[in-house]
């Protein structure tokens, strides 16, 4: 039978029945990286369906957005560093799963320091995998990024070729080569290549091309588009989140050593379209155009191998995603877009994140979206 609980009564929330589907035996999860913009999100969608959560993070853009979640039953906030092994064994340890979300995210965080984000983004997955396999967990979800395709004006598989531009890609595309040449034993890790990230947060990030232009619209009036004719896929937030509960949930061995893109057909748009979407639904806003730089990723996507195999497919549109950033900066609840703790890149310069990092407590940083 499915195993079922009932939440407790939450911040005034009315308790609710949830459901852990029967196919699954992950029960507890360990979420890397779970103060982050995905981690959040996914967070909050694994205890609405009964799970055990257990949060490594550094805290390097704060823990706002966990602030909620400190006194649920279920929920477990371990500050340490993905760099440190200890801290990483410590966390893991009781876990059926691991959702790996830890990373230096996004090119600019990236080009700020080498060095580290190779030491985030590749050696500490190394450092992850190889305990988790120690530990005898079999599931570990690797979130990886559809920028490892480069420029492209191909429809792009899974199959595809590998052809980063950017640091940050590369990290990506050499964390996922080590992960899949693990073979042996019953540890199947998976690499999911999300698109290009909107929508809301519990951690929210104006550093995001539709969450800014959607902030730059109706707050400044006027947009601009680099060039203009660059393929993005995109994929909502919420949608990346239950990709990886599809693959929390599915028999391991449909998913051990796969790779999925996550997003959806429809959703692979120009830049210019996307700022098509963005006028319609700021009225009056003013869009210029640049020029384009002579090197930029470009790259159109297929999602077909998640839809067929996971049964997986985006609930949520760009324009769907637009309409809630204006919401969120019309009413308010978002203040100033421009503010650093919005921004990887601004944080990171400012030497916040960082200073996070260098905490006298021994085992305190994994970075997160």
């Amino acid at each position: 039978m499915p195993r079922t609980t009932v939440d407790p009564v939450i911040n005034g929330s009315s308790g609710r029945r949830v459901t852990i589907p029967e196919s699954s035996s992950v029960e507890r999860v360990l979420v890397i990286g779970g103060a982050g913009f995905v981690g959040s999100v996914l967070v909050r969608q694994l205890l609405d369906r009964g799970y055990e959560m257990t949060v490594l993070d550094a805290l390097m853009y704060g823990d706002e957005s966990l602030h909620d979640l400190m006194e649920h039953p279920r929920f477990r906030l371990v500050r340490g560093d993905l760099r440190d092994i200890e801290a990483v064994v410590s966390a893991s340890h009781g876990s059926d799963a691991i959702v790996h979300l830890g990373a230096l995210v996004g090119d600019p965080a990236c080009d700020l320091d080498e060095e580290l984000a190779r030491e985030i983004n590749l050696d500490a997955t190394r450092t992850v995998a190889a305990v988790a396999r120690g530990l005898g967990i079999e599931r570990m979800i690797f979130a990886s990024t559809c920028s490892v395709y480069g420029a492209s004006d191909d429809l792009l598989d899974e199959d595809s070729a590998l052809d980063p531009i950017s640091l940050y890609a590369r990290t990506k595309r050499d964390a996922e080569t080590f992960l899949l040449s693990m073979n042996g034993g019953s540890f199947g890790p998976v690499v999911l290549r999300f698109g290009t990230f909107f929508g809301a947060s519990a951690r929210a990030r104006f550093d995001l091309v539709v969450n800014t232009l959607v902030a730059k619209a109706v707050v400044e009036r006027e947009i601009t588009i680099t060039g203009g004719s660059q393929w993005r896929p995109f994929v909502h937030v919420a949608d990346g989140a239950e990709a990886i509960i599809r693959c929390l949930e599915a028999p391991l061995d449909v998913v051990s050593h796969q790779v999925f893109n996550v997003g959806s057909d429809r959703e692979n748009h120009t830049l210019a379209e996307v700022a098509e979407i963005v006028a319609a639904a700021v009225p009056g806003v003013s869009v210029n155009f640049a020029e384009q730089a002579m090197t930029e990723a470009n790259y159109r996507v297929s999602f077909a191998r998640i839809r067929d195999a996971l049964d997986f497919q985006p609930m949520r549109t760009v324009a769907d995603g637009v309409a809630e950033i204006k919401a969120a900066i019309e009413s308010g609840e978002v203040g100033d877009y421009a503010d650093a703790r919005y921004s990887n890149i601004k944080s990171l310069a400012l030497g916040e994140s960082v200073r996070a990092l260098e905490h006298e407590e021994p085992s305190l940083a994994a970075a997160a979206g």
